[in-house]
C-alpha cells in the first residue's frame, strides 16, 4: 500500500531552496551577460522619419544653391569694384579736361577780348584818320581854290 506522503517544508528548507534558486539564477545570468558580444553601433546610419528626410534634403539642396549663389555674388561684387576704380579714373580724366578745356575757354575769351580792343582802337584811328583826311582834302582844296583864284584874277 501506498501512503501519500504530504510533507509540509520547513522554514529552514524553504530558506535553502531559494538561496540555492537564487544562486542558480545568479550564475545564468551572469553566464548569459557575460557570453553575449558587445554590439557596435554604426553612427554614419541615421534613421528619420519620411517627412523630417525630405526637409533635410530640401535644405541642404538650398544650402549648395545659397554657397553658389554666394561665390557668383563674391564675383559680382569684384567684378563691380573695379567697374567703379574704372569709372572713378575716367571720371578724374574727365574733371581734369574739363578743367583744361576751362582754362582753353578762358584763353581765347581772353584773346578775343584783346583783339575786339584792338579792333575797337583801329577803327576809332581809321575814323580819326579819315576826319584828317577829310580836314587836308577840304583844307588843301581850299588852298588850291585860293591860289587858283589868285593866279587866274592876277
Amino acid at each position: 500500500m501506498i501512503i501519500n506522503k504530504w510533507t509540509v517544508p520547513s522554514k529552514k528548507d524553504i530558506s535553502i531552496n531559494m538561496k540555492n534558486l537564487i544562486v542558480i539564477l545568479f550564475m545564468l545570468l551572469s553566464t548569459f551577460s557575460f557570453g553575449q558580444k558587445t554590439v557596435q553601433i554604426d553612427t554614419n546610419t541615421i534613421c528619420f522619419p519620411t517627412e523630417v528626410g525630405r526637409q533635410i534634403l530640401t535644405d541642404l539642396n538650398e544650402l549648395d544653391k545659397l554657397k553658389k549663389e554666394k561665390i557668383l555674388t563674391e564675383e559680382e561684387i569684384k567684378n563691380l569694384e573695379l567697374k567703379v576704380v574704372n569709372q572713378d579714373s575716367i571720371i578724374s580724366k574727365l574733371e581734369q579736361k574739363d578743367v583744361n578745356n576751362k582754362i582753353l575757354i578762358e584763353a581765347n575769351k581772353e584773346k578775343y577780348t584783346l583783339v575786339e580792343e584792338d579792333n575797337k582802337n583801329l577803327r576809332q584811328e581809321i575814323k580819326k584818320n579819315k576826319l584828317k583826311n577829310t580836314i587836308v582834302n577840304i583844307v588843301s582844296g581850299a588852298v588850291l581854290t585860293t591860289i587858283t583864284f589868285v593866279e587866274i584874277f592876277k
